[in-house]
């Protein structure tokens, strides 16, 4: 054999190429990546669900807030309602403070609350907003 020809069979016996063994290892490591890829992709999707009900949540209150003066009259009272997508509301309406007797002021301070509530999956959800508003004094035959 010439030299040059044993140099070619001995380059060629060191590139043996990958073994089985490797092989196995390199598809084991492959899995488990993509299989964490694959859960923190599920958890970022239910993550996004999660704050689209809640911005929308969200929106409902402030809606049924901003009706308190214009549509709903400022004076003590109670609502329920339910939107088509799932959302029931209550409203509380409530004076801050009973009103002394001898108190001839014509304005009252309220209470509004509002909290909607939905349901994610199996779990209930809510969400609550309060504030003051002032208005006029309800008369003592309400």
């Amino acid at each position: 054999m010439t030299p040059v020809a044993a140099a070619m069979t001995s380059a060629a016996d060191d590139e043996a190429g990958f073994t089985l063994v490797e092989v196995i290892v390199a598809l084991a490591m492959l899995s488990l990546g993509l299989t964490l890829v694959m859960g923190l992709l599920s958890t970022g999707l239910s993550r996004t669900g999660m704050a689209e009900r809640l911005a929308g949540a969200v929106s409902l209150a402030q809606s049924v807030m901003a009706q308190v003066g214009s549509v709903i009259p400022l004076r003590a009272d109670i609502r329920d309602g339910t939107e088509a997508n799932g959302y029931q509301w209550h409203l509380a309406i409530q004076p801050y403070r009973p009103a002394q007797s001898g108190d001839a002021r014509p304005v009252e301070l309220y209470q509004v609350s509002v909290q909607v509530g939905w349901q994610q999956g199996q779990d209930p959800r809510s969400y609550a907003l309060s504030t003051l508003r002032i208005g006029p004094r309800a008369s003592r035959s309400q």
